[in-house]
């Protein structure tokens, strides 16, 4: 691949902005006509999503361009065929030269490469920004930004919330200055506005046995959905500010957890949460104010992983535990593209390792990525001293996590396995992994869609249109749902 070599004068243009963006501000506010002048969907320093629209110096990482690739002819979300199957690596990283690239690696891969130095291996392919928009989703970003901002409580009462949202969606703080209002936009991410999947949480012990956890997952984002969305008539994502995001899952196997299932939604002026769950032994819905909640045990995960692992970084309750450090732009090597586990003919025996995923059917690409740290606060209680998550520049999606014990060592690391749904025209994850350093064991959150809906004979839906047309009622997220719909 032949490498552009950028001028001086460009060179010091990108150090600037880096500087500009890596500042910390002490108010928590929307943008003001200055930063909004370097925002824009073309002819900008930055892009509406506040990533640095031009490479980097070396040529290794190209300029972002703000149409979304067209794919391939034929793929559909369904069957989602690689744009870029003909690549070959450029490199491979293994245990025996990882020294040489450590300078672009996370601390949770360089762990992987002592634990694991026979198997774990990283591909290493040219870049592609593929995290791309239609333009509504600029133009909801730039209006957003110019309206919102973090709510008083913060200041008076610790608490997490927004005042002044508009409906539509949009990246609320495309320039973060602090590490609040970076994991705003993680949360906010634009993945889709629906979603309706057999998934698989795949949990693997000690020994490399398997237990595939199938769950019927169902989404739904409030934040980005239209004026005349289904979403925006549901009289319960009216209340606190309103709904941002409700998800619920239903476990389909294994037998002894089969029928357990929770609907949960998150708002503007709470996110602490409000989950219900459908006990089927029991045929009652109780409140469920454990699930999402920090360090509690992610549903499903037979305490492989928190909730604050989430997409690789999650909020957890109304009010912190952890305080969050500025973010920082790095250049690391990040799973990326990876089309590869979009292969509904994969089997799970063909993806899931004894210590960790295949590392064939990963691709790495070098990125521009945020690193934010959370460390936990004085006089709180967590299972995690403090963890490290990995954003995406280009579109705040998650991509990597390290947990810390309260020795202060290392003791979970995930990676997020993402790629760019062309026709939807949005990034959501196929996949991720989630390894426990200390005993061996790994997980991961409910994805592996493609593969799952093959076997159960259920393709992955989604829309990004401003409409839940997934077939699926979405009074699922409500206790009232949960009771109308469980089963024993």
């Amino acid at each position: 691949m032949k490498l552009v070599r950028f001028e001086k004068g460009i060179q010091i243009k990108i150090a600037a902005v880096l500087s500009a963006l890596l500042l910390s501000g002490t108010a928590l506010a929307k943008l003001n006509s200055d930063e909004m002048s370097r925002l824009g969907i073309s002819g900008t320093e930055l892009t509406p999503m506040g990533s640095i629209r031009a490479g980097n110096a070396e040529g290794t990482i190209p300029e972002w361009n703000s149409q979304p690739i067209k794919g391939v002819e034929g793929g559909t979300v369904a069957n989602l065929i690689d744009p870029f199957a003909d690549e070959k690596p450029s490199f491979v990283i293994t245990a025996d030269n990882y020294t040489e690239h450590k300078d672009k690696l996370t601390v949770g891969q360089i762990a992987l490469f002592k634990q694991y130095p026979k198997t774990f291996k990283m591909q290493v392919y040219p870049t592609h920004r593929t995290g791309a928009f239609d333009n509504w989703v600029y133009e909801a970003t730039l209006k957003q930004a110019e309206k919102v901002d973090i709510c008083d409580e913060r200041e008076t009462k610790g608490q997490i919330c927004l005042k002044n949202q508009i409906s539509g969606g949009g990246y609320p703080f495309p320039i973060p200055k602090n590490g609040e209002e970076a994991i705003w936009n993680h949360l906010l991410a634009f993945r889709e506005v629906s979603l309706d999947a057999m998934t698989n949480a795949a949990l693997i012990d000690s020994y490399g046995n398997r237990t595939d956890v199938i769950t019927h997952l169902r989404q739904a984002w409030p934040w980005w959905a239209k004026g005349d969305s289904k979403l925006n008539q549901e009289d319960y994502l009216k209340l606190q500010g309103g709904g941002i995001f409700c998800g619920s899952q239903l476990i389909k196997t294994p037998p002894r957890s089969a029928g357990l299932a929770f609907g949960a939604c998150l708002y503007a002026h709470d996110i602490s949460t409000h989950a219900y769950l459908y006990i089927p032994g029991q045929r009652r819905v109780r409140k469920a104010p454990e699930i999402g909640f920090h360090d509690s045990a992610a549903f499903g995960s037979d305490g492989m992983m928190t909730s604050e692992e989430r997409w690789m970084g999650w909020f957890g309750g109304s009010f912190p535990r952890h305080s969050f450090s500025k973010p920082v732009l790095k250049e690391i090597y990040v799973p990326y593209n990876n089309y590869k586990l979009a292969d509904a003919d994969l089997t799970f025996d063909e993806i899931f390792q004894e210590s960790h995923i295949n590392q064939d059917l990963i691709r790495y690409e070098l990125h521009r990525v945020w690193v934010l740290d959370a460390t936990l606060n004085e006089g709180k209680r967590d299972l995690y001293k403090r963890h490290t998550m990995y954003f995406d520049e280009d579109t705040w999606v998650g991509l990597a996590f390290e947990a810390y014990d309260g020795k202060d060592r290392l003791w979970r690391v995930g990676e997020q396995y993402n790629v760019f749904y062309y026709g939807p025209n949005t990034t959501r994850a196929l996949g991720d992994v989630h390894i426990d350093l200390l005993n061996g064991r790994y997980g991961t959150y409910p994805y592996w869609q493609h593969q799952t809906g093959r076997v159960m004979a259920q393709p992955p839906f989604m829309t990004v249109d401003g409409d839940v047309k997934a077939g699926y009622n979405t009074d699922i997220f409500t206790p009232q749902g949960l009771r109308k719909f469980g089963r024993r």
